[in-house]
């Protein structure tokens, strides 16, 4: 798991810096992002879905609405990182922000495979984001 997170992390930004640091990053921020991101986006995904629309019919199964908890979950994974770094008394830099902004684009990109791979049990939103797949 921390070689997969590393690995993911260092593909679009390279070894961490400073360089002191690079072990904190690999051995423990880098797999707790990518441990949270998954949770917290799966999560979003469900109470979307499974909550909101299915047990308490809401009515929030528009595209607007899905963009909403979408929004919410970058600006969430956004976050995570800087906290992480922080946590882990390792100094905040451009470094970081960089983290923070390519954790964001995993987020975007988890919630609408997350979305396409569960929004099938949903009883008002499985058209959300679009018709495709449709519901069998």
């Amino acid at each position: 798991m921390q070689n997969f997170f590393s690995g993911l992390y260092e593909l679009f930004l390279g070894r961490p810096l400073p360089a002191n640091f690079t072990n904190d990053y690999r051995e423990v921020i880098f797999p707790n992002t990518g441990l949270m991101l998954l949770l917290i986006t799966l999560a979003l995904v469900l109470i979307y879905y499974y909550v909101l629309n299915s047990m308490m019919s809401t009515g929030l199964y528009k595209t607007k609405h899905w963009v909403l908890f979408l929004v919410l979950n970058a600006i969430i994974a956004f976050a995570i990182p800087i906290f992480q770094v922080q946590g882990n008394e390792v100094e905040v830099h451009s470094y970081t922000y960089t983290f923070a902004f390519v954790n964001t684009l995993y987020s975007i990109v988890l919630f609408f495979v997350f979305s396409i791979l569960l929004k099938r049990g949903s009883v008002q939103a499985w058209t959300t984001p679009t018709k495709w797949p449709t519901k069998k």
